[in-house]
């Protein structure tokens, strides 16, 4: 799926990116210091954000002297260069740019044939859990102690000779009901619940250990997942789709102002 982007666009924006530039560094370099009403009413906000019922005049005309050398600081400190080759500010200024490209190449809202697009592209980010329903043994190791995988053994033995086994109690009901992974990683923890759903139908389990004992496992039935549909992938499968254009869009706006760079290594 291609985005709707215009390369000569991005090369409009990188030129009037670099004239806006060209005229922030006059504006820097003079010694007027316009303070306009959008500051004024930012000012007032800072007071009121720092703790004040309202904005007294003695209150406003303190924080107005602060943005005010501030100010002047920044600039005299551009004058000075003093922001090349630092990190931070680079870094800051570098997030910036990325805002303004953003704002500059708006995303349209994915049409229902563009997600259906995505979601055939994208099946195994979108599938429904599986479940399985197991028969499971417990074997405690609190009251077992080293014993119990001893013991989880014989009963295997025992349950491939078609005998019945008596284990230990285990909080899980199962045998019964379709459980999902998550529920099964919940109790188990991730390494078991690998192991039971890697398990062939029908058949018991060597003794698994876990932190909580030893265990034996048969699963009786595995329902496999499978893709979503677009009104069950719901809002994740949209946000998913804008990012990958934005994402996109932002690299093709990246490439246009490189474009417009010329690089020279020198040794």
């Amino acid at each position: 799926m291609k985005p709707s982007y215009s390369v000569l666009g991005f090369i409009a924006v990188a030129a009037l990116i670099g004239v806006l530039e060209w005229r922030s560094s006059e504006q820097a370099a003079s010694n007027e210091l316009v303070v306009t009403e959008a500051q004024r009413a930012f000012v007032r906000e800072q007071v009121l954000q720092a703790g004040e019922q309202s904005v007294s005049s003695a209150s406003y005309e303190q924080a107005m002297a602060t943005y005010i050398d501030e100010e002047i600081l920044y600039r005299e400190g551009l004058k000075l260069g003093l922001e090349k080759d630092d990190l931070i500010v680079k870094r800051r200024v570098v997030q910036k740019m990325r805002f303004v490209l953003e704002d500059m190449t708006p995303i349209a809202s994915p049409t229902q044939a563009q997600l259906q697009t995505w979601l055939d592209q994208n099946t195994q980010r979108y599938q429904t859990e599986q479940t399985i329903i197991f028969d499971h043994h417990f074997f405690s190791r609190g009251k077992r102690g080293d014993e119990a995988i001893y013991q989880a053994g014989l009963a295997r033995n025992s349950l491939l000779a078609g005998q019945e086994v008596a284990g230990d109690p285990f909080p899980l009901h199962t045998g019964s009901e379709l459980l999902s992974r998550e529920r099964i990683t919940k109790e188990f923890g991730v390494p078991t619940s690998k192991t039971i759903f890697d398990l062939p139908l029908g058949e018991w389990s060597q003794p698994v250990q876990s932190p909580l004992g030893v265990h034996l496992f048969k699963v009786t039935q595995k329902n496999a997942g499978r893709t979503m549909t677009l009104e069950e992938a719901g809002s994740q499968l949209r946000s998913d789709l804008i990012a990958a254009q934005r994402e996109a869009v932002n690299d093709a706006g990246l490439a246009a102002l490189r474009a417009t760079y010329s690089i020279k290594e020198v040794p």
